[in-house]
C-alpha cells in the first residue's frame, strides 16, 4: 500500500541523509555554483561534469567572471561535456544576471525561466536548492521513480505523461526541504532505481512501490522507440601553409556546431582539393556523422570567415570532441 506524501518523504529524505554521495555541487548552495551544476548535468553524465566542474569554477568563479569573458573562453572551458548551446545560453544569460546590478540572481521560477536556455527543469533545481523554493523537478530519474512508486504506465516523453508526472512530483514535494527533497529523489533514480536493473532490495520506498508489487518495475517506465538516427556524411579540407592550418568560423545558422571554428567543409571556400587522408565516425545528439578528410590548397586570398593558427595551437581553438578526434586519430 503506497504511504501518505509525509511518510514517503521521511523515508526517502532519512535514506539521503545515510547515502548522498560527496559531490562537490552539493557542498555549497550558492545560486551560481547550483546553477552551474545543473547546467552540466542535463544529457551529460555525473562523472564527466565532476571533471570538468571544479576547473569550470577555477576558470569564472563568479558570474561577473562568465559574463566578462569572451565566448571562444567559455566554449574552450565547456571543452568535453558536449552539447555547446549550454555553454553559449549560460554565458549569454549570465551577462543578463550581471546586469541587474545590485539586484543580483532572481529568487522566482518565472525570472528564472526567462533566462536564455533555462528550462522549467533547471529554473526548478536552482529556486529549490538555492533559495528553498516549493518547486519539483523532473528529470529522467525522477520521472523512472514515479513511473515506478505509481506503476504509470505510459512513455514520460509524451506530453501527456510529463504533465500528469509533474502532478506527481509537485504533490510528493516537501514544502520543508524542496531542495534537499529533490536531489533526493533524483539521487534514488540515479543510484538505486536505475533504468535496467532496479536495486529494489535497497529502496527506501519499496514497500510503497506498486510496480514493485505487481513485478513489473524492469517494464517500467515504457518508453516507445526513438527515432532512428540521422546520417550525415561531411568531407572537410586540412588546408596547411609554413606550419599554419586554415579554420573556418561555422556561422550561427548552422543546425551543429553552431559558431566553433573548426576544419572548413568542402565548397565553402575555393580549393583544389587533394587526396583523402582519414575517414572517421562521430555521433552528435541524434547525428551519425562521417567525415573524411582531404588535403587541400586555398585558391585566393582568405576568406573573412577564415584564420590562420599555428599547427601546434589547434587544440586552443577545437573544443568540439569530434575535431580533436579527428587530430587524434
Amino acid at each position: 500500500m503506497t504511504l501518505p506524501p509525509a511518510a514517503l518523504r521521511r523515508l526517502l529524505l532519512a535514506w539521503y541523509r545515510g547515502h548522498a554521495r560527496p559531490l562537490p555541487w552539493r557542498s555549497d548552495a550558492d545560486p551560481y555554483r547550483v546553477w552551474v551544476a545543473e547546467t552540466m548535468l542535463q544529457q551529460t553524465t555525473i562523472s564527466a561534469a565532476r571533471s570538468r566542474y571544479e576547473a569550470f569554477l577555477r576558470r569564472f568563479p563568479s558570474v561577473r567572471a562568465l559574463a566578462r569573458a569572451r565566448s571562444d573562453q567559455v566554449l574552450r572551458a565547456w571543452t568535453g561535456l558536449g552539447y555547446y548551446a549550454r555553454a553559449r545560453n549560460l554565458h549569454a544569460a549570465a551577462r543578463r544576471v550581471a546586469r541587474r546590478r545590485g539586484e543580483g540572481f532572481p529568487r522566482d521560477l518565472q525570472s528564472w525561466l526567462a533566462l536564455p536556455g533555462v528550462g522549467r527543469y533547471t529554473a526548478a533545481a536552482v529556486c529549490s536548492i538555492a533559495f528553498g523554493r516549493p518547486h519539483a523537478v523532473l528529470d529522467g530519474n525522477v520521472a523512472r521513480v514515479l513511473c515506478r512508486l505509481f506503476a504509470l504506465r505510459r512513455d514520460p516523453r509524451r506530453a501527456a505523461a510529463r504533465r500528469r508526472l509533474a502532478e506527481l512530483a509537485q504533490a510528493l514535494l516537501d514544502p520543508r526541504r524542496p531542495g534537499d527533497w529533490n536531489q533526493a529523489l533524483m539521487e534514488l533514480g540515479e543510484v538505486v532505481c536505475t533504468p535496467k536493473r532496479p536495486g529494489c532490495p535497497a529502496c527506501p520506498l519499496r514497500g510503497s512501490c506498486s510496480a514493485r508489487r505487481r513485478g513489473i518495475q524492469a517494464l517500467l517506465p515504457a518508453l516507445g522507440r526513438r527515432a532512428a538516427p540521422l546520417g550525415l556524411r561531411w568531407t572537410c579540407l586540412w588546408i596547411e601553409r609554413r606550419g599554419r592550418v586554415l579554420l573556418w568560423k561555422r556561422g550561427q545558422d548552422e543546425f551543429l556546431l553552431k559558431g566553433h571554428w573548426g576544419l572548413p567543409e568542402a565548397g565553402r571556400l575555393a580549393a583544389l582539393v587533394a587526396e583523402p587522408l582519414k575517414t572517421i565516425r562521430h555521433s552528435i545528439t541524434r547525428y551519425r556523422i562521417e567525415l573524411e578528410l582531404r588535403r587541400a590548397s586555398l585558391r585566393g586570398p582568405k576568406p573573412r570567415q577564415a584564420r590562420w593558427v599555428k599547427r601546434s595551437r589547434l587544440r586552443e581553438s577545437l573544443v568540439s570532441s569530434l575535431w580533436l578526434k579527428l587530430l587524434d586519430d
